[in-house]
């Protein structure tokens, strides 16, 4: 059973506040229009059955040590 939660702009503000955005800049609304126009694409990775793929472990990106460049 998949529990689905309905996106509304209370979500957004919530998310955004807890990612560290100033939520009374004037460019939230237009931000929260954006998110809210791609979310029912978004929706689509939830129908995916992954449960026979394991997972892909990537090596850190962007360390600074000199071991990537020999």
């Amino acid at each position: 059973m998949t529990k689905t939660t309905q996106f509304n702009k209370e979500i957004f503000l919530s998310m955004a506040k807890a990612f560290g955005l100033d939520i009374h800049e004037p460019h939230t609304e237009e931000l929260y229009t954006y998110v809210e126009k791609i979310m029912p694409g978004l929706k689509r990775f939830e129908e995916l059955d992954l449960t026979d793929l394991e997972p892909v472990i990537l090596p850190p990106i962007g360390r600074g040590d000199s071991e990537s460049s020999k």
